[in-house]
């Protein structure tokens, strides 16, 4: 099948990187909740999640993912007959007027009527396209936006670790310290 075919995604809907990087994020979630939480436990009784569970939750998520991808192709589709037969339908429909108008048999009154209501269905049809277009964009624009704020959330809870890391060396130096002087 050609990718046209397939439905490729335009720039605007989340690329496989995007999508890919929600996976990680949830299993590295899945992953930091597991190792902090005392009650989760490994079969073999350490602590943190089990390669295993881990596994589960990897399958879930990327099956998600592609469901997810899959729905966007099929409504893509869908979106596209749809409006293939709404044009055609409004085209055959002020044929078939114009026709029966110019033979004579029906009144220009309803033929004009007619040609109206189906006019205007092509009309809004057509600027369905524009609206569903820039409606992607702006979905496209908030989700960079978040994924930047996530980022920026990183960084800052990596500076926030690194220096809550550097205090506790200090206190424990100063406790060190403090041990070899009462001896």
């Amino acid at each position: 099948m050609a990718e046209s075919d397939l439905g490729a995604a335009p720039p605007d809907d989340p690329t496989p990187e995007d999508r890919a990087a929600i996976v990680v994020r949830v299993l590295e979630q899945t992953i930091r909740e597991g190792r902090n939480d005392p009650a989760v436990r490994s079969r073999a009784g350490r602590p943190g999640i089990s390669f295993r569970d881990w596994q589960d939750v990897a399958r879930i998520e990327i099956a998600a993912a592609i469901r997810e991808a899959e729905a966007v192709i099929r409504s893509r589709r869908a979106f596209g007959t749809r409006i293939a037969m709404t044009v055609a339908a409004c085209l055959v429909t002020v044929g078939f007027f114009g026709a029966a108008v110019s033979w004579g048999r029906v009144d220009r009154t309803l033929a004009a009527m007619a040609s109206l209501a189906a006019g205007a269905g092509l009309f809004l049809a057509v600027m369905e396209i524009p609206l569903r277009r820039s409606a992607r964009r702006g979905r496209a624009r908030r989700r960079a936006r978040k994924f930047e704020n996530l980022r920026n959330l990183d960084r800052q809870v990596a500076v926030l670790e690194r220096l809550l890391e550097d205090r506790r060396k200090a206190l424990e130096d100063r406790l060190e310290g403090r041990d070899r002087l009462k001896l």
